[in-house]
């Protein structure tokens, strides 16, 4: 089957819609989600390709709805959450054999083909214009509750519920189910697995829900799975029923071969209307497909522009000129991502005639010509470990600042803004703990706060280590006083922690609290927040302080300037060394020295030089292990000397160079500095090969 006859049967399947308002009098809510006729198609198919999938799916719909039966869904809003359960792995219609009925695990190159399933089962329901809640759901199932697989566009409960509770029940029945390469585990140890990810990968809360839910009809919940596997019986297809499973499979299996091989197409019906906009295009253009789905296309409907930057006239647009020739074109033009910056792309577009030659509908598949060659799962791996601090796994210092300054800049543009909060943690005595019980069990208390905070968390916050054992948590949308209060609340969870090795060891952190104020800079907002979590520690520790400008202007809490262990002003670190090297050799060393570790000459004259060393972040302030914050070294190099080698009877030229070397920015432990100092004047002495 040719391919743009392929593409015709999407926007048959569009077609073929019987459309119910959500005020139908009908008594089946299924035909409100989806037409039941494409569902029962959709379910064959899945079946003739894989009835072990189609098993696989009626049990995680049976603990998606159950689970959202406790939590109190009901009517519409549980069987669109039914529907999205049946549907979720129907992608894998059209994943080559090889990949799917693999005997073992599946390799990188592998496991990357194998994620366009999901892409592919939202390009074909959208086609069968199921409910956009529907869509919503498998969207962000894979979404991690923490936020680390979207970019952190999506935080805790800003991922749709129902992706949360669809995320879930499949991990629940993937664990519990034998696979080729393991058997499938109990219970208790899946509840313990679940757990083990509450916060980061899945919804605690919700992981909660499953558990009393099983808790509570222990007996009927396992016997209603096993009659779910019991109720199933694979059906023989009639002759007209496996030529419908056919047709729905050779449209899946194209649909991979674009996914694979492209970055997102988009189709439009007679009417111009769009009937799909791939997810690989909402990520390219930056568009919602549940905006653009049933409207109707116009040359700005993406934002794209010609080699020159600007917009496209009505005869460039490669849309009107397949509907003008009725012939398949290939064209390249610039398309505007979010910040301005164009990349070239590739557009193949496609017209579609029906059997009397009317046309149909256009595609237009997109290919990106700017994109790493690098495959983009590693990419995505790569930019997720980028992202994560490697012992807690929450978000790292560099991504706290990154999303910090990303809601700031929203704040800014908008008129009535939502409030944003601030936490800043510290956790008291925690070199008592190092020193007395090792650096492992340290690291374990670290752990522990970090899953605390998550599971403690569940509004839309992002948890993140700043570093050491300082924790920050950006609370979006959260007032002053309701920061306070969960901050609060943290405390109090802190204080109860115990942990599992170590029964002995308390635990207590200080919190330092302040929310965004007209004409507040990152800088500015982090401060207040510091200063309040300074002054916890000073009065006592396992404590929550918040501080508005107001306070800070006024020092009705704490003095305006900085506290003196925080300033950097007046810290330094001051030595000499003789340079084994002639004083008109020492120019061309520290040439070498500034290139070699990417240094910044600031002043330089016949015996002096200034330079800078490291880089700042977003924020000025130092961890408690920062090896890069940037510091000034002043050298100043006397003249040469003579010095005579009596074993070898030889003299040297020498020079005498006194270092000066001065922290960047605002440090809470001047020991920090001191060993960054300490580090980059043995840099600096070694390569002068000095004494």
């Amino acid at each position: 089957m040719g391919s743009s006859k392929i593409l015709r049967q999407l926007i048959s399947l569009s077609e073929d819609f019987e459309e119910y308002s959500l005020e139908s009098d009908t008594g089946d809510l299924i035909d409100q989600v989806i037409s039941r006729k494409h569902l029962r198609k959709l379910l064959s198919a899945l079946q003739a390709r894989d009835a072990s999938t189609l098993c696989h799916s009626r049990r995680v719909a049976f603990l998606a709805k159950g689970i959202a039966t406790n939590l109190g869904w009901e009517g519409i809003h549980l069987k669109r959450l039914e529907v999205a359960a049946l549907l979720h792995d129907i992608g894998k219609i059209g994943v080559p054999d090889h990949i799917i009925f693999k005997p073992g695990k599946l390799t990188p190159d592998e496991i990357e083909l194998m994620s366009h399933y999901h892409n592919i089962g939202l390009d074909v329901l959208q086609a069968c214009r199921t409910d956009h809640e529907v869509l919503t759901i498998l969207s962000q199932t894979r979404y991690h509750f923490s936020g680390a697989t979207n970019g952190y566009q999506f935080i805790g409960s800003e991922v749709n519920q129902g992706a949360r509770i669809l995320a879930i029940a499949d991990a629940y029945d993937s664990l519990a189910t034998d696979q080729v390469y393991r058997t499938g585990k109990k219970h208790e140890e899946i509840m313990s697995i679940l757990m083990e990810a509450a916060g980061t990968q899945f919804d605690g809360n919700i992981v909660c829900a499953l558990s009393r839910w099983e808790q509570n009809e222990k007996q009927a919940f396992h016997d209603a799975l096993q009659e779910v596997n019991r109720l199933f019986q694979p059906k023989d297809f009639t002759e007209r029923e496996a030529i419908e499973a056919n047709l729905i499979s050779n449209i899946f299996s194209y649909l991979f071969q674009i996914e694979s091989l492209y970055d997102g197409f988009y189709i439009v019906n007679a009417d111009f209307q769009f009937v799909v906009l791939s997810p690989g295009l909402e990520k390219l253009a930056d568009l919602r497909a549940i905006d653009m789905l049933g409207e109707s296309w116009t040359s700005g409907s993406l934002p794209l522009t010609n080699k020159e930057g600007t917009n496209l006239t009505s005869a460039e647009c490669s849309m009107n000129r397949v509907i003008a020739n009725g012939k398949p074109m290939t064209t390249e033009f610039m398309l505007e991502r979010p910040g301005g910056r164009l990349i070239n792309i590739e557009v193949q577009s496609v017209p579609m005639f029906g059997d009397d030659g009317r046309l149909i509908g256009v595609t237009e598949i997109f290919r990106d010509l700017s994109r790493s060659l690098k495959r983009p799962k590693e990419y995505n791996d790569l930019k997720l470990a980028a992202s994560l601090d490697a012992l807690t796994s929450v978000a790292n210092r560099g991504e706290l600042e990154t999303q910090l300054a990303i809601m700031l800049s929203r704040i800014q543009k908008e008129e009535n803004p939502e409030p944003l909060s601030l936490i800043f943690i510290d956790a008291d005595h925690f070199k008592n703990i190092n020193d007395s019980y090792g650096h492992s069990t340290g690291d374990e208390v670290l752990v522990e706060l970090a899953r605390l905070f998550q599971h403690e968390t569940y509004s839309g916050e992002l948890v993140g280590r700043y570093g050491g054992e300082e924790f920050v948590i950006l609370c979006p949308e959260t007032a002053l006083e309701h920061a306070v209060k969960k901050a609060e609340r943290l405390r109090l969870a802190v204080s109860n922690l115990k942990m599992e090795n170590q029964s002995n060891i308390r635990v207590t952190a200080s919190f330092g609290v302040s929310q965004y104020e007209p004409g507040d800079s990152l800088e500015s907002l982090f401060h207040r927040a510091d200063s309040a979590l300074y002054q916890a520690k000073e009065t006592g520790r396992n404590k929550v302080r918040a501080l508005t400008c107001e306070q800070m202007k006024s020092g009705e809490i704490i003095p305006d300037e900085v506290p003196e262990k925080t300033a950097a002003e007046g810290m330094k670190f001051e030595s000499t060394f003789n340079a084994l090297i002639s004083s008109d050799f020492i120019v061309y060393k520290l040439g070498g020295f500034v290139n070699d570790n990417h240094a910044r000459l600031t002043e330089v004259s016949t015996n002096r030089a200034v330079m800078r060393l490291g880089k700042a972040g977003l924020l000025p302030f130092w961890g408690k292990t920062d090896d890069r914050k940037p510091v000034e070294i002043e050298v100043v190099f006397g003249s040469s000397t003579k010095k005579s080698n009596s074993n070898r009877r030889q003299t040297s030229s020498q020079v005498e160079i006194a270092t000066r070397i001065t922290p960047m920015g605002w440090i809470k432990q001047p020991e920090v500095f001191q060993q960054r100092a300490g580090r980059v004047f043995r840099l600096l002495k070694d390569y002068f090969a000095a004494e």
